[in-house]
């Protein structure tokens, strides 16, 4: 896919050099012209290149104020843009371990206990089933990391009794889809209780949610992460949960974050535990070494989630 968009960008930027000289050409021999919007048009199907350079070196359209403004124009455009496509295309990738638990194999790292789980998908969301039927969880993965990455903590919740829901989100950025619980929460309307929760930028965005509908959630589980909008005084209460060697967390931040957590509060620190090992997705740059498995991490996690909610 990658190749095919490089091809585009170089034939169409070949071919808007090309229609610039030519359009020069015929107007130095007064002959019929390519029209104006036409060449401008090369400019924002992404010939932006082609058609600056075609200006410049022709010496054409350079007095004409449409052209002067927007073929560079269009060239920041399509740059911003390639730097967007650039930056979420470079993400972290679920390790093999996770696929496991989307697949519920039979030999799975860990389990909770014997209870079955079932592993469903549909529009971007994976539903992890136990058997638990009046308590949810809405999970939102963090900045960059595909989202199978979160699926061992997601089935070990399931199985101590709280099913989860885990939101792929656009872009692997849960700030392009915030408000996705909604339609969740709206599909599945058996559940009594519903619980937000995510990991880093999710977990953020999952607090954000809470805040503007505390009377669809019942609490907030942050994994790596802290609240950017208050939740107190909105009667819900939250989990706060990071690693020992977490490198990754701002812990300045985090601690100038807690005037706006919930008034019922839990902190749990996970001896060892790092940023990176609440998913399978290996090591985030600038984490610290982690002094536990990861699996010994997701165990801690989904035992400490399941008594939160139990309370």
């Amino acid at each position: 896919m990658r190749s095919v968009c490089y091809i585009y960008l170089i034939a169409v930027n070949t071919i808007a050099f090309i229609h610039y000289g030519a359009d020069k050409r015929k107007a130095a021999h007064d002959k019929w012209r390519i029209p104006e919007v036409v060449l401008i048009l090369f400019a924002w199907a992404g010939g932006g290149i082609g058609a600056f350079a075609g200006m410049v070196v022709f010496h054409h359209k350079t007095h004409k104020w449409r052209f002067r403004i927007l073929v560079p124009l269009a060239m920041i455009v399509w740059g911003v843009t390639a730097v967007f496509i650039i930056y979420t295309g470079q993400y972290y990738h679920a390790g093999p371990e996770a696929e496991k638990y989307i697949k519920n194999v039979s030999d799975l790292p860990v389990t909770m206990n014997h209870a079955a789980v079932t592993v469903t998908e549909k529009s971007g969301v994976y539903c992890f089933e136990g058997p638990g039927t009046d308590t949810a969880i809405v999970f939102y993965p963090g900045a960059k990391v595909q989202t199978e990455a979160y699926a061992p903590v997601m089935y070990l919740i399931a199985q101590e009794g709280y099913d989860c829901f885990l939101v792929d989100m656009p872009f692997h950025l849960a700030f392009f889809g915030m408000n996705k619980a909604e339609a969740v929460m709206a599909n599945h309307t058996s559940y009594q209780h519903w619980y937000m929760a995510g990991h880093s930028l999710g977990g953020a965005m999952a607090g954000n949610y809470a805040a503007a509908h505390p009377d669809q959630v019942d609490g907030v589980i942050f994994m790596a992460a802290y609240p950017t909008k208050s939740l107190k005084k909105k009667g819900i209460k939250a989990l706060s949960l990071y690693g020992s060697q977490d490198g990754v967390l701002n812990q300045k931040h985090y601690q100038d974050s807690l005037s706006l957590m919930a008034d019922d509060f839990t902190e749990i620190v996970i001896d060892g535990g790092n940023h990176g090992q609440f998913g399978d997705y290996g090591h985030q740059k600038g984490d610290g070494k982690s002094g536990i498995r990861q699996e010994e991490q997701w165990r801690q996690t989904a035992e400490a989630v399941a008594r939160f909610l139990a309370k």
